[in-house]
């Protein structure tokens, strides 16, 4: 009873096995898969058994030719927590040295390489169904999207009420730089994370950033959209030119899309998996909420900063015409989702505690 009561245990949780529920001891790594790393690889496995009953040919070429390019660039990427962590822990007047040797202790290292491997685990999986969406599913819901949009927003539509108060007024070329820089934002907010220093924030905030990414790429298989820039050009005719880097994008993500698109009657032609399009959820908006909330949770003192990076996010979703209003709103809920679930996982899975918030 003692165990039970420590681990939190309820109802069909009691018949876990005292391994998987039992907090590890300090200092120990624990044995088995994590949460994170078990809906990693079933996510892959899923993705790759969707896609090959889907008829296409998913195999280790294609594992060739996404997963090692990736390898140096996350690397460095999580390299770079630690450094980013370290120059908040000196901005908060607190000195880095226990969290330095904390970080070349072979438990920190060991969890540092799982959370590595993972990122690849699910970043392929994201890719290819991502960019396969052309192929397996043909119905686009660009104009309900649309109409959806303005429903919910009295009658307006937001994609021509900000273009329209933006343009010309020098706004919205700053909006469009900040949405290029969402990648190195993003990026740099998973690797703070993953160079926290106690184990359980970096375990659940992985797990929370498996299930957004995942749970987005089916979303975009079951309800495909291409977004208004694409379906709707004339909105974007006059403020077009405010806005080269997402115009230049834009082109070349559809001429991917057109390569793949072929591949419906032929066979397909030489294609780049990491430029899919889809718009519904906003991942954009959706990683950076999410980043938010952990923020929120483990960073205050960044909080204030974080809301105006997402604030920015979603409005320069909509005026750059890569979304509508509502893919934001879907990423946003698609995120407190994630987040939800990692806490209550971890929390029943047991762990050690949090450490004091930060």
């Amino acid at each position: 009873m003692a165990e039970e009561s420590a681990a939190g245990e309820r109802g069909p949780w009691r018949r876990l096995p005292a391994w998987l529920t039992r907090p590890p001891a300090p200092g120990r790594v624990r044995p088995g898969l994590y949460a994170f790393e078990i809906v990693a690889w079933l996510a892959l496995a899923a993705a790759v058994v969707f896609l090959r009953w889907q008829g296409l040919n998913v195999d280790w070429v294609t594992v060739d030719y996404t997963i090692p390019p990736l390898i140096a660039p996350t690397l460095k990427a999580l390299a770079s927590g630690v450094v980013l962590y370290a120059v908040y822990h000196l901005l908060r007047r607190r000195p880095p040295g226990d969290y330095l040797r904390q970080v070349f202790s072979l438990p920190w290292l060991l969890l540092g390489a799982r959370l590595w491997l993972t990122c690849l685990v699910f970043t392929y999986a994201y890719f290819w169904l991502k960019v396969s969406v052309p192929l397996v599913n043909w119905r686009l819901w660009d104009r309900e999207l649309w109409r959806l949009d303005v429903l919910l927003h009295a009658g307006f539509s937001p994609t021509v009420f900000l273009v329209e108060l933006l343009a010309g007024t020098g706004l919205l070329p700053l909006l469009e730089l900040w949405y290029s820089w969402w990648l190195p934002s993003t990026m740099f907010g998973l690797a703070f994370f993953c160079a926290y220093p106690d184990a359980r924030t970096r375990r659940r905030f992985m797990l929370s950033t498996v299930l957004l990414w995942t749970l987005g790429a089916w979303l975009y298989v079951a309800l495909p959209a291409l977004g208004p820039a694409y379906v709707y050009p004339e909105e974007f005719a006059e403020v077009r030119e405010e806005m080269p880097r997402a115009a230049g994008a834009q082109s070349m993500l559809m001429d991917n899309y057109q390569k793949v698109l072929a591949g419906r009657t032929g066979p397909l032609k030489r294609f780049n998996p990491t430029r899919g399009i889809a718009a519904l959820p906003s991942l954009h908006v959706g990683g950076h909420w999410l980043l938010l909330l952990w923020v929120r949770r483990r960073a205050r003192p960044l909080y204030l900063p974080a809301a105006l990076g997402t604030a920015l996010t979603f409005v320069g979703s909509i005026v750059t015409g890569w979304h509508y209003a509502v893919d934001g709103y879907a990423g946003i809920i698609v995120a407190l989702a994630a987040y939800w679930t990692a806490l209550a996982v971890d929390r029943r899975l047991g762990g050690e505690a949090d450490a004091v918030e930060d």
